[in-house]
Protein backbone atom coordinates (compact mmCIF):
# COMPACT_ATOMS: atom_id res chain seq x y z
CA UNK A 1 0.00 0.00 0.00
CA UNK A 2 3.10 2.14 0.92
CA UNK A 3 4.11 1.77 -2.53
CA UNK A 4 0.98 2.01 -4.29
CA UNK A 5 0.88 5.60 -2.27
CA UNK A 6 4.51 6.40 -3.47
CA UNK A 7 3.52 5.62 -6.91
CA UNK A 8 0.66 7.50 -6.83
CA UNK A 9 2.06 10.45 -5.92
CA UNK A 10 4.65 10.39 -8.26
CA UNK A 11 2.26 10.12 -11.06
CA UNK A 12 0.96 13.24 -9.41
CA UNK A 13 4.26 15.15 -9.35
CA UNK A 14 5.11 14.28 -12.90
CA UNK A 15 1.42 15.36 -14.19
CA UNK A 16 1.85 18.73 -12.23
CA UNK A 17 5.52 18.84 -13.68
CA UNK A 18 4.47 18.32 -17.28
CA UNK A 19 1.36 21.00 -17.06
CA UNK A 20 3.43 24.00 -15.65
CA UNK A 21 6.54 23.16 -18.20
CA UNK A 22 4.15 23.42 -20.94
CA UNK A 23 2.60 26.46 -19.82
CA UNK A 24 6.35 28.02 -19.55
CA UNK A 25 7.25 26.91 -22.98
CA UNK A 26 3.86 28.85 -23.95
CA UNK A 27 4.48 31.85 -22.03
CA UNK A 28 8.39 31.54 -23.58
CA UNK A 29 7.32 31.69 -27.01
CA UNK A 30 7.77 35.20 -27.63
CA UNK A 31 4.73 36.12 -28.86
CA UNK A 32 3.79 39.35 -30.45
CA UNK A 33 0.00 39.86 -29.20
CA UNK A 34 0.43 41.63 -25.89
CA UNK A 35 -2.97 41.44 -24.59
CA UNK A 36 -2.59 37.66 -25.35
CA UNK A 37 0.70 37.34 -22.82
CA UNK A 38 -1.14 39.77 -20.38
CA UNK A 39 -4.31 36.97 -20.30
CA UNK A 40 -1.76 34.48 -19.59
CA UNK A 41 -0.32 35.89 -16.91
CA UNK A 42 -3.43 36.91 -15.51
CA UNK A 43 -4.53 33.56 -14.99
CA UNK A 44 -4.14 33.48 -11.48
CA UNK A 45 -3.82 36.32 -10.39
CA UNK A 46 -6.32 38.55 -8.23
CA UNK A 47 -8.03 40.37 -11.72
CA UNK A 48 -9.66 37.12 -12.76
CA UNK A 49 -11.02 37.05 -9.21
CA UNK A 50 -12.32 40.76 -9.58
CA UNK A 51 -13.72 40.16 -13.09
CA UNK A 52 -15.65 37.37 -12.26
CA UNK A 53 -17.49 39.27 -8.68
CA UNK A 54 -17.68 42.63 -10.74
CA UNK A 55 -15.22 44.78 -9.02
CA UNK A 56 -14.62 48.26 -10.17
CA UNK A 57 -13.70 49.44 -13.66
CA UNK A 58 -10.62 51.74 -12.11
CA UNK A 59 -8.85 48.73 -10.40
CA UNK A 60 -9.34 46.85 -13.38
CA UNK A 61 -7.68 49.82 -16.19
CA UNK A 62 -4.71 49.74 -13.83
CA UNK A 63 -4.15 46.10 -13.31
CA UNK A 64 -4.35 46.07 -17.36
CA UNK A 65 -1.40 48.72 -17.66
CA UNK A 66 0.52 47.72 -15.17
CA UNK A 67 0.96 44.19 -16.56
CA UNK A 68 1.59 45.79 -20.15
CA UNK A 69 4.14 47.78 -18.88
CA UNK A 70 5.89 44.02 -17.84
CA UNK A 71 4.93 42.80 -20.81
CA UNK A 72 6.58 45.64 -22.64
CA UNK A 73 9.77 45.84 -21.14
CA UNK A 74 10.07 41.51 -21.51
CA UNK A 75 10.05 41.81 -25.06
CA UNK A 76 12.59 45.01 -25.33
CA UNK A 77 14.94 42.76 -23.38
CA UNK A 78 14.31 39.64 -25.71
CA UNK A 79 15.04 41.93 -28.98
CA UNK A 80 18.80 43.14 -27.34
CA UNK A 81 19.50 39.14 -26.71
CA UNK A 82 20.72 37.78 -29.80
CA UNK A 83 18.84 35.17 -31.70
CA UNK A 84 21.66 32.31 -30.64
CA UNK A 85 21.64 33.01 -27.33
CA UNK A 86 17.77 32.81 -27.60
CA UNK A 87 17.99 29.36 -28.97
CA UNK A 88 20.66 27.99 -27.03
CA UNK A 89 18.48 28.64 -23.64
CA UNK A 90 15.11 27.40 -24.99
CA UNK A 91 17.56 24.56 -26.08
CA UNK A 92 18.67 24.20 -21.92
CA UNK A 93 15.50 24.72 -20.86
CA UNK A 94 13.98 22.34 -22.89
CA UNK A 95 16.97 19.51 -21.89
CA UNK A 96 16.53 20.47 -17.98
CA UNK A 97 12.51 19.64 -18.59
CA UNK A 98 12.88 16.58 -20.58
CA UNK A 99 15.81 15.36 -18.11
CA UNK A 100 12.97 16.21 -14.82
CA UNK A 101 10.06 14.70 -16.33
CA UNK A 102 11.96 11.06 -16.97
CA UNK A 103 13.40 10.89 -13.60
CA UNK A 104 10.09 11.56 -12.20
CA UNK A 105 8.61 9.15 -14.34
CA UNK A 106 11.30 6.35 -13.76
CA UNK A 107 11.08 7.17 -9.65
CA UNK A 108 6.83 6.49 -10.22
CA UNK A 109 7.97 3.16 -12.22
CA UNK A 110 10.78 2.00 -9.89
CA UNK A 111 8.56 2.63 -6.71
CA UNK A 112 5.46 0.18 -7.89
CA UNK A 113 8.46 -2.51 -8.24
CA UNK A 114 10.99 -1.69 -5.19
CA UNK A 115 11.30 -4.66 -3.00
CA UNK A 116 10.53 -4.78 0.26
CA UNK A 117 13.87 -4.95 1.85
CA UNK A 118 15.44 -1.31 3.02
CA UNK A 119 18.60 -2.88 1.97
CA UNK A 120 17.75 -4.07 -1.24
CA UNK A 121 15.38 -0.67 -1.77
CA UNK A 122 18.03 1.46 -1.53
CA UNK A 123 20.47 -0.51 -3.85
CA UNK A 124 18.07 -0.35 -6.83
CA UNK A 125 17.64 3.53 -5.67
CA UNK A 126 21.28 4.02 -6.15
CA UNK A 127 21.90 2.02 -9.26
CA UNK A 128 18.44 4.18 -10.93
CA UNK A 129 20.40 7.33 -9.48
CA UNK A 130 23.84 6.80 -10.67
CA UNK A 131 22.68 4.77 -13.89
CA UNK A 132 20.23 7.66 -14.95
CA UNK A 133 22.04 10.33 -14.63
CA UNK A 134 23.04 12.90 -16.86
CA UNK A 135 26.88 13.12 -17.86
CA UNK A 136 28.80 15.16 -20.63
CA UNK A 137 31.40 13.96 -22.86
CA UNK A 138 34.37 16.46 -22.19
CA UNK A 139 34.97 17.45 -25.70
CA UNK A 140 37.84 20.38 -27.26
CA UNK A 141 36.00 22.84 -29.03
CA UNK A 142 38.19 22.34 -32.07
CA UNK A 143 36.78 18.73 -32.12
CA UNK A 144 32.96 19.95 -31.82
CA UNK A 145 31.62 22.78 -30.52
CA UNK A 146 28.55 20.91 -28.99
CA UNK A 147 28.27 19.60 -26.07
CA UNK A 148 27.07 15.79 -26.09
CA UNK A 149 25.28 13.97 -23.02
CA UNK A 150 24.96 10.05 -22.12
CA UNK A 151 24.14 8.14 -19.33
CA UNK A 152 25.71 4.99 -18.51
CA UNK A 153 22.65 3.14 -18.98
CA UNK A 154 22.85 4.08 -22.51
CA UNK A 155 26.57 2.90 -21.98
CA UNK A 156 25.23 -0.60 -21.22
CA UNK A 157 23.05 -0.73 -24.14
CA UNK A 158 26.17 0.29 -26.69
CA UNK A 159 28.49 -2.72 -24.88
CA UNK A 160 25.31 -5.11 -24.79
CA UNK A 161 25.60 -4.79 -29.36
CA UNK A 162 29.74 -4.47 -29.40
CA UNK A 163 29.89 -8.05 -27.27
CA UNK A 164 27.46 -9.48 -29.59
CA UNK A 165 29.17 -8.00 -33.09
CA UNK A 166 32.78 -9.51 -31.16
CA UNK A 167 31.22 -12.91 -30.28
CA UNK A 168 30.28 -13.55 -33.84
CA UNK A 169 34.33 -12.84 -34.88
CA UNK A 170 35.51 -15.91 -32.78
CA UNK A 171 35.60 -19.53 -33.15
CA UNK A 172 35.99 -20.92 -29.15
CA UNK A 173 33.22 -22.21 -28.10
CA UNK A 174 33.63 -21.28 -24.56
CA UNK A 175 34.34 -17.59 -25.27
CA UNK A 176 31.44 -17.47 -27.06
CA UNK A 177 29.22 -18.57 -24.69
CA UNK A 178 30.61 -15.90 -22.09
CA UNK A 179 30.72 -12.95 -24.03
CA UNK A 180 26.54 -14.10 -24.83
CA UNK A 181 26.35 -13.90 -21.06
CA UNK A 182 27.87 -10.30 -20.44
CA UNK A 183 26.14 -8.78 -23.61
CA UNK A 184 22.80 -10.28 -22.34
CA UNK A 185 24.25 -9.07 -19.03
CA UNK A 186 24.37 -5.57 -19.99
CA UNK A 187 21.43 -5.28 -22.25
CA UNK A 188 19.22 -6.52 -18.72
CA UNK A 189 20.82 -3.50 -17.19
CA UNK A 190 19.81 -1.11 -20.14
CA UNK A 191 15.99 -2.86 -20.09
CA UNK A 192 15.33 -2.83 -16.71
CA UNK A 193 16.80 1.44 -16.16
CA UNK A 194 15.61 2.93 -19.05
CA UNK A 195 16.40 6.10 -19.94
CA UNK A 196 13.03 7.04 -21.26
CA UNK A 197 12.02 5.69 -17.06
CA UNK A 198 9.98 2.83 -17.95
CA UNK A 199 10.93 -0.96 -17.73
CA UNK A 200 11.44 -2.77 -21.26
CA UNK A 201 9.81 -6.12 -19.71
CA UNK A 202 9.90 -7.95 -23.19
CA UNK A 203 13.27 -7.98 -24.04
CA UNK A 204 14.34 -8.07 -20.43
CA UNK A 205 12.57 -11.82 -20.04
CA UNK A 206 14.40 -12.37 -23.45
CA UNK A 207 17.61 -11.80 -22.26
CA UNK A 208 17.44 -13.93 -18.65
CA UNK A 209 16.28 -16.64 -20.83
CA UNK A 210 19.01 -16.05 -22.81
CA UNK A 211 21.48 -15.86 -19.93
CA UNK A 212 19.98 -19.13 -18.48
CA UNK A 213 20.40 -21.00 -21.24
CA UNK A 214 24.22 -19.58 -22.52
CA UNK A 215 25.03 -20.18 -18.26
CA UNK A 216 24.03 -23.94 -18.80
CA UNK A 217 26.34 -24.25 -21.73
CA UNK A 218 29.12 -22.59 -19.73
CA UNK A 219 28.62 -24.82 -17.01
CA UNK A 220 28.45 -27.77 -18.83
CA UNK A 221 31.50 -27.55 -21.02
CA UNK A 222 33.39 -26.57 -17.79
CA UNK A 223 32.09 -29.44 -15.84
CA UNK A 224 33.67 -32.01 -18.86
CA UNK A 225 36.74 -30.09 -18.74
CA UNK A 226 37.31 -30.66 -15.29
CA UNK A 227 36.25 -34.67 -15.47
CA UNK A 228 38.78 -34.72 -18.38
CA UNK A 229 41.41 -33.28 -16.32
CA UNK A 230 40.51 -36.11 -13.40
CA UNK A 231 41.55 -38.57 -15.56
CA UNK A 232 44.49 -40.88 -13.96
CA UNK A 233 47.92 -40.14 -15.47
CA UNK A 234 47.90 -43.58 -17.83
CA UNK A 235 45.12 -42.35 -19.58
CA UNK A 236 46.66 -38.86 -20.18
CA UNK A 237 49.73 -40.13 -21.27
CA UNK A 238 48.29 -42.51 -23.74
CA UNK A 239 46.29 -39.97 -25.14
CA UNK A 240 49.10 -37.84 -25.68
CA UNK A 241 51.12 -40.82 -27.47
CA UNK A 242 48.91 -42.31 -29.64
CA UNK A 243 45.17 -40.67 -29.79
CA UNK A 244 46.89 -36.78 -29.80
CA UNK A 245 44.54 -35.88 -32.52
CA UNK A 246 41.73 -36.07 -29.94
CA UNK A 247 40.71 -33.19 -27.58
CA UNK A 248 41.29 -34.07 -24.01
CA UNK A 249 37.18 -33.96 -23.70
CA UNK A 250 36.50 -35.72 -26.62
CA UNK A 251 38.94 -38.27 -25.26
CA UNK A 252 36.91 -38.73 -21.84
CA UNK A 253 33.79 -38.72 -23.79
CA UNK A 254 34.64 -41.99 -25.63
CA UNK A 255 36.87 -42.89 -22.40
CA UNK A 256 33.36 -42.46 -20.41
CA UNK A 257 31.54 -45.60 -22.86
CA UNK A 258 34.35 -47.34 -22.88
CA UNK A 259 34.80 -50.88 -20.45
CA UNK A 260 38.32 -52.15 -20.18
CA UNK A 261 39.15 -55.71 -21.11
CA UNK A 262 42.11 -58.05 -20.17
CA UNK A 263 43.37 -61.03 -22.02
CA UNK A 264 46.14 -63.71 -20.96
CA UNK A 265 48.15 -65.06 -23.65
CA UNK A 266 47.07 -67.89 -25.22
CA UNK A 267 43.54 -66.54 -24.88
CA UNK A 268 40.92 -65.61 -28.15
CA UNK A 269 39.68 -62.54 -28.59
CA UNK A 270 37.91 -62.76 -31.93
CA UNK A 271 36.73 -65.98 -34.09
CA UNK A 272 36.94 -65.97 -37.66
CA UNK A 273 32.98 -65.65 -38.86
CA UNK A 274 31.34 -64.82 -35.84
CA UNK A 275 29.42 -61.75 -35.12
CA UNK A 276 31.47 -59.13 -33.35
CA UNK A 277 29.85 -55.88 -31.96
CA UNK A 278 32.91 -54.70 -30.27
CA UNK A 279 35.50 -51.85 -31.23
CA UNK A 280 38.28 -52.32 -29.65
CA UNK A 281 41.80 -50.02 -29.18
CA UNK A 282 45.01 -51.66 -27.48
CA UNK A 283 46.52 -50.31 -24.76
CA UNK A 284 49.09 -52.47 -23.87
CA UNK A 285 50.13 -56.25 -25.01
CA UNK A 286 49.90 -57.42 -28.92
CA UNK A 287 46.94 -59.27 -30.50
CA UNK A 288 47.69 -61.30 -33.52
CA UNK A 289 45.62 -61.42 -36.32
CA UNK A 290 44.76 -64.88 -38.40
CA UNK A 291 43.44 -65.70 -41.43
CA UNK A 292 42.77 -69.50 -42.43
CA UNK A 293 45.67 -69.90 -39.55
CA UNK A 294 48.10 -67.54 -41.35
CA UNK A 295 49.25 -64.31 -39.38
CA UNK A 296 48.61 -61.57 -41.97
CA UNK A 297 49.35 -58.61 -39.35
CA UNK A 298 49.77 -57.69 -35.62
CA UNK A 299 47.84 -55.15 -33.36
CA UNK A 300 50.50 -53.25 -31.07
CA UNK A 301 49.53 -50.82 -28.48
CA UNK A 302 47.39 -47.79 -29.82
CA UNK A 303 46.00 -49.74 -32.77
CA UNK A 304 42.63 -50.17 -33.27
CA UNK A 305 40.53 -53.05 -33.49
CA UNK A 306 37.58 -53.99 -35.80
CA UNK A 307 36.77 -50.10 -37.04
CA UNK A 308 35.17 -51.16 -40.11
CA UNK A 309 34.62 -48.16 -42.25
CA UNK A 310 34.40 -45.91 -39.17
CA UNK A 311 37.86 -44.47 -40.84
CA UNK A 312 35.90 -43.09 -44.15
CA UNK A 313 32.40 -42.04 -42.55
CA UNK A 314 30.99 -45.32 -42.37
CA UNK A 315 28.83 -45.42 -38.91
CA UNK A 316 27.39 -48.51 -39.13
CA UNK A 317 25.91 -49.97 -35.83
CA UNK A 318 24.54 -53.58 -34.93
CA UNK A 319 27.38 -56.25 -35.41
CA UNK A 320 30.05 -57.25 -38.24
CA UNK A 321 31.34 -60.68 -39.36
CA UNK A 322 34.75 -61.02 -38.37
CA UNK A 323 37.20 -61.29 -41.46
CA UNK A 324 39.59 -63.31 -39.22
CA UNK A 325 40.67 -64.82 -35.61
CA UNK A 326 42.55 -62.40 -32.88
CA UNK A 327 44.67 -64.25 -30.52
CA UNK A 328 47.03 -63.44 -28.08
CA UNK A 329 50.05 -65.53 -28.63
CA UNK A 330 53.35 -64.98 -26.86
CA UNK A 331 55.97 -62.49 -27.66
CA UNK A 332 57.59 -62.19 -30.66
CA UNK A 333 61.20 -63.87 -30.37
CA UNK A 334 63.85 -63.22 -33.59
CA UNK A 335 65.93 -66.25 -33.01
CA UNK A 336 62.24 -68.40 -32.73
CA UNK A 337 62.10 -70.09 -29.29
CA UNK A 338 59.08 -67.97 -28.32
CA UNK A 339 60.39 -67.26 -25.09
CA UNK A 340 59.95 -70.53 -23.85
CA UNK A 341 62.04 -70.81 -21.26
CA UNK A 342 61.53 -67.49 -19.83
CA UNK A 343 59.12 -66.03 -17.65
CA UNK A 344 57.99 -63.26 -19.63
CA UNK A 345 53.85 -63.44 -20.84
CA UNK A 346 51.79 -61.75 -23.10
CA UNK A 347 49.45 -59.49 -21.33
CA UNK A 348 46.68 -57.25 -23.28
CA UNK A 349 44.43 -54.51 -22.39
CA UNK A 350 42.09 -53.25 -24.32
CA UNK A 351 39.46 -50.27 -24.43
CA UNK A 352 36.51 -51.81 -25.80
CA UNK A 353 33.15 -49.77 -27.00
CA UNK A 354 29.69 -51.20 -28.27
CA UNK A 355 29.56 -50.22 -31.48
CA UNK A 356 26.20 -49.47 -31.75
CA UNK A 357 26.27 -46.84 -28.67
CA UNK A 358 29.93 -45.46 -29.97
CA UNK A 359 27.99 -44.87 -33.25
CA UNK A 360 25.30 -42.88 -31.62
CA UNK A 361 27.69 -40.74 -29.57
CA UNK A 362 29.58 -39.92 -33.11
CA UNK A 363 26.03 -39.21 -34.64
CA UNK A 364 25.24 -36.47 -32.20
CA UNK A 365 28.82 -35.04 -31.68
CA UNK A 366 29.87 -34.14 -35.39
CA UNK A 367 33.36 -32.84 -34.01
CA UNK A 368 34.04 -35.99 -32.03
CA UNK A 369 33.60 -37.70 -35.15
CA UNK A 370 36.02 -35.86 -37.44
CA UNK A 371 38.58 -35.84 -34.77
CA UNK A 372 38.28 -39.94 -34.35
CA UNK A 373 38.24 -40.27 -38.41
CA UNK A 374 41.85 -38.44 -38.05
CA UNK A 375 43.05 -40.85 -35.35
CA UNK A 376 41.85 -43.78 -37.27
CA UNK A 377 43.85 -42.56 -40.87
CA UNK A 378 46.81 -42.62 -38.35
CA UNK A 379 45.78 -45.61 -37.56
CA UNK A 380 45.79 -47.35 -41.29
CA UNK A 381 49.29 -45.77 -42.31
CA UNK A 382 50.57 -47.38 -38.24
CA UNK A 383 49.32 -50.42 -40.06
CA UNK A 384 50.82 -50.56 -43.22
CA UNK A 385 53.66 -49.68 -41.84
CA UNK A 386 53.81 -52.92 -39.07
CA UNK A 387 53.18 -55.40 -41.78
CA UNK A 388 56.50 -53.62 -43.62
CA UNK A 389 58.28 -54.64 -40.58
CA UNK A 390 56.92 -58.19 -39.86
CA UNK A 391 59.00 -58.63 -43.38
CA UNK A 392 61.64 -57.21 -42.31
CA UNK A 393 61.95 -58.75 -38.90
CA UNK A 394 60.75 -62.63 -40.56
CA UNK A 395 58.16 -62.84 -38.74
CA UNK A 396 56.52 -63.95 -42.50
CA UNK A 397 57.57 -66.99 -43.76
CA UNK A 398 55.67 -67.23 -47.29
CA UNK A 399 55.26 -63.97 -48.81
CA UNK A 400 53.08 -65.20 -51.63
CA UNK A 401 51.05 -67.11 -49.85
CA UNK A 402 50.63 -64.22 -46.76
CA UNK A 403 49.51 -61.38 -49.52
CA UNK A 404 47.18 -63.39 -50.98
CA UNK A 405 45.59 -63.91 -47.66
CA UNK A 406 45.58 -60.47 -46.76
CA UNK A 407 43.46 -59.77 -50.13
CA UNK A 408 41.11 -62.33 -49.38
CA UNK A 409 40.88 -60.76 -45.90
CA UNK A 410 40.48 -57.27 -47.31
CA UNK A 411 37.42 -58.65 -49.61
CA UNK A 412 36.10 -60.94 -46.79
CA UNK A 413 36.53 -57.33 -44.69
CA UNK A 414 34.41 -55.71 -47.31
CA UNK A 415 31.96 -58.07 -47.76
CA UNK A 416 30.90 -57.94 -44.06
CA UNK A 417 30.73 -53.91 -44.61
CA UNK A 418 28.27 -54.25 -47.01
CA UNK A 419 26.02 -57.27 -45.39
CA UNK A 420 25.44 -54.66 -42.78
CA UNK A 421 24.75 -51.74 -45.22
CA UNK A 422 21.97 -54.17 -46.80
CA UNK A 423 20.07 -54.63 -44.08
CA UNK A 424 19.34 -50.82 -43.76
CA UNK A 425 16.23 -49.52 -45.85
CA UNK A 426 17.11 -47.94 -49.52
CA UNK A 427 16.93 -44.49 -48.55
CA UNK A 428 20.27 -44.75 -45.57
CA UNK A 429 21.93 -47.21 -48.48
CA UNK A 430 21.46 -44.92 -51.05
CA UNK A 431 22.92 -42.04 -48.80
CA UNK A 432 26.18 -43.97 -47.38
CA UNK A 433 27.24 -44.42 -51.10
CA UNK A 434 29.74 -41.97 -51.34
CA UNK A 435 31.25 -42.70 -48.34
CA UNK A 436 31.62 -46.29 -49.48
CA UNK A 437 33.16 -45.01 -52.11
CA UNK A 438 35.51 -43.37 -50.30
CA UNK A 439 36.36 -46.63 -48.29
CA UNK A 440 36.94 -48.59 -51.68
CA UNK A 441 39.16 -45.88 -53.16
CA UNK A 442 40.90 -45.87 -49.35
CA UNK A 443 41.72 -49.71 -49.83
CA UNK A 444 41.71 -50.12 -53.56
CA UNK A 445 38.61 -51.87 -54.54
CA UNK A 446 37.64 -52.38 -57.83
CA UNK A 447 34.35 -53.33 -59.78
CA UNK A 448 35.98 -56.77 -59.31
CA UNK A 449 36.35 -57.21 -55.71
CA UNK A 450 32.57 -55.23 -55.33
CA UNK A 451 30.74 -57.65 -57.29
CA UNK A 452 32.34 -60.52 -55.76
CA UNK A 453 31.51 -59.15 -52.26
CA UNK A 454 28.21 -58.89 -53.03
CA UNK A 455 28.26 -62.05 -54.87
CA UNK A 456 29.18 -62.95 -51.44
CA UNK A 457 25.91 -61.02 -49.85
CA UNK A 458 23.73 -62.69 -52.13
CA UNK A 459 23.24 -59.84 -54.42
CA UNK A 460 23.84 -58.61 -57.81
CA UNK A 461 25.76 -55.27 -58.71
CA UNK A 462 21.80 -54.13 -60.23
CA UNK A 463 20.12 -55.06 -56.95
CA UNK A 464 22.66 -53.30 -54.75
CA UNK A 465 22.15 -49.80 -57.11
CA UNK A 466 18.37 -50.09 -56.55
CA UNK A 467 18.76 -50.48 -53.04
CA UNK A 468 16.67 -54.09 -53.23
CA UNK A 469 16.34 -57.31 -53.67
CA UNK A 470 14.39 -58.85 -56.10
CA UNK A 471 11.36 -61.01 -54.96
CA UNK A 472 12.29 -64.56 -55.45
CA UNK A 473 8.59 -65.89 -54.35
CA UNK A 474 5.33 -65.26 -53.43
CA UNK A 475 5.93 -66.03 -49.58
CA UNK A 476 9.07 -63.54 -49.08
CA UNK A 477 6.27 -60.49 -49.30
CA UNK A 478 5.24 -61.58 -45.57
CA UNK A 479 9.12 -61.69 -44.34
CA UNK A 480 9.90 -58.16 -46.57
CA UNK A 481 6.59 -56.55 -44.64
CA UNK A 482 7.89 -57.62 -41.44
CA UNK A 483 11.56 -57.06 -42.53
CA UNK A 484 10.11 -53.36 -43.22
CA UNK A 485 7.92 -52.76 -40.05
CA UNK A 486 11.63 -53.76 -37.78
CA UNK A 487 13.24 -51.49 -40.17
CA UNK A 488 10.85 -48.52 -39.42
CA UNK A 489 10.63 -48.80 -36.01
CA UNK A 490 14.13 -48.79 -35.60
CA UNK A 491 14.25 -45.57 -37.70
CA UNK A 492 11.83 -44.00 -35.45
CA UNK A 493 13.84 -45.18 -32.34
CA UNK A 494 17.35 -43.57 -33.59
CA UNK A 495 15.08 -40.33 -34.23
CA UNK A 496 13.72 -40.48 -30.85
CA UNK A 497 17.04 -40.89 -29.35
CA UNK A 498 18.96 -38.65 -30.84
CA UNK A 499 16.37 -36.11 -30.22
CA UNK A 500 16.30 -36.61 -26.24
CA UNK A 501 20.76 -36.45 -26.55
CA UNK A 502 20.39 -33.05 -28.45
CA UNK A 503 17.87 -31.58 -25.71
CA UNK A 504 20.17 -32.85 -23.16
CA UNK A 505 23.33 -31.42 -24.30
Amino acid sequence: MIAGNMSRSSLYRASTMIATCSRQTVISSGSSNTASLARRRCGSCSWRQRHSIGSNNNSIGEHQRRMMLSTTSRQINTKATPKSQQKLNQNNRATTTTTTIRTILSEATLESLLPRSPTLRHLVNTLNTSLLKQRSLPLPRYISPQHYSFTLSECFGHASFILVAASYATEDFLQLRIMAVFGSGAMLLFTYFHPHGRVLWLPLKWNLLFIALNSYRIGRVLFKRYMADQLPEEWKNFRQQHLTVLDPVDFYKLFRIAKEETFEEGDVVMIQGTANPKVRIVIEGELEVLRDGTLTYVLEKGNFVSESGLHSGLLLSGSMEACGSIVVGPPFDPSGKNNVHTSRRNKVRTLTWDRTELVQLLEADKGLRNSLKACLSWDIVRKLKTQRHMLVEGRVKDPTSWTKKREDQGISRYAAILQNMLRLPPEELQAMSQELNKYRLIHHIDDADHERALAKCGWTKEEFRLGRQEKQNEFEDDDDMDEFESVRWRKVRRFSSKVVRTLLQ
